[in-house]
């Protein structure tokens, strides 16, 4: 049964729009497209800066650019209509820094944007990994003092997923310090993110929705883990990938019958949308 009267489609990337390092599939492409033709506005909200997203309409060699995209996870709105990129929230410089050394007393390697780059702390594996495929402009820092020289919208660590209880506890009395303000979250497979704590990718969506006077049940979400819980429960169709975590599963709407490495997102839409 299709469903209708939907204007607005918001899409996660990573583990649902694309799998790994693979970029996006020919299918996942062509549902993108065909919800544009359609007059569907089409938009994407992901933990990146909104300089590395706004490459991605060359990078998926898509026909028209997305109509908004939603960065930093919710942090940043761009819309393609005004041509504005604004910023919401980010982490005061104070406790940037006591995150950051709390991270390289574990061991563990992070990154930050910075002025329009993605900054890592060291050499990492994970630094290499993103260098070789040219996924994005990044650098190291000269220092560790440079990771913390001001205030960000995001620090990244690389975690397995069966690790990241264990540096959620770890890092609990940082956050403790942070009054409040600050929120460690699961945003992909292996990585977690300190984010402010009002950031979250419904609300950029809900703002771009209310300019439009578009209403929320008119919206469909897709996305897979704990940065898309806000944006999948407020909008009027969540919809997370067979391959989401439990938490967000839960505040679903739908769950589509594949993976993102098998098009989830493309087959649900052409089932259900168009």
């Amino acid at each position: 049964m299709k469903i209708e009267n939907v204007k607005v489609v918001s899409c996660d990337i990573d583990a649902t729009l694309t799998w790994g390092f693979g970029g996006i599939s020919e299918y996942n492409r062509k549902a993108l497209m065909d919800l544009q033709d359609k007059g569907i506005l089409v938009g994407i909200a992901s933990g990146r800066g909104y300089e590395d997203l706004r490459t991605y309409k060359e990078k998926w060699n898509l026909d028209k650019p997305f109509d908004f995209i939603i960065g930093l996870n919710g942090s940043s709105l761009f819309d393609e209509k005004t041509g504005v990129d604004e910023k919401f929230f980010t982490i005061k410089q104070e406790y940037v820094k006591k995150i950051i050394m709390k991270i390289d007393e574990t061991g563990l390697d992070s990154h930050i944007y910075s002025n329009g780059k993605t900054m890592f702390s060291k050499n990492s594996p994970h630094y290499q990994k993103i260098k070789d495929s040219k996924h994005r402009d990044i650098v190291v820092a000269e220092t560790l003092e440079e990771m913390y020289a001001c205030a960000t919208p995001k620090i990244l660590i690389n975690v397995p997923d069966e690790q990241m209880p264990y540096y959620r506890e770890v890092f609990k009395p940082i956050l403790d310090e942070c009054l409040g303000s600050v929120k460690l979250i699961r945003t992909s497979p292996g990585a977690m993110e300190f984010v402010p704590f009002k950031s979250n990718k419904f609300y950029a969506l809900k703002k771009y929705c209310d300019r439009y006077d578009i209403a929320m049940e008119n919206v469909a979400a897709f996305g897979d883990t704990t940065n898309d819980n806000e944006m999948i429960q407020g909008a009027g169709i969540g919809v997370c990938l067979l391959n989401g975590t439990d938490d967000t599963k839960k505040l679903a709407d739908y769950i589509t019958e594949y993976e993102a490495k098998d098009d989830g997102f493309a087959r649900f839409v052409y089932e259900y949308i168009l």
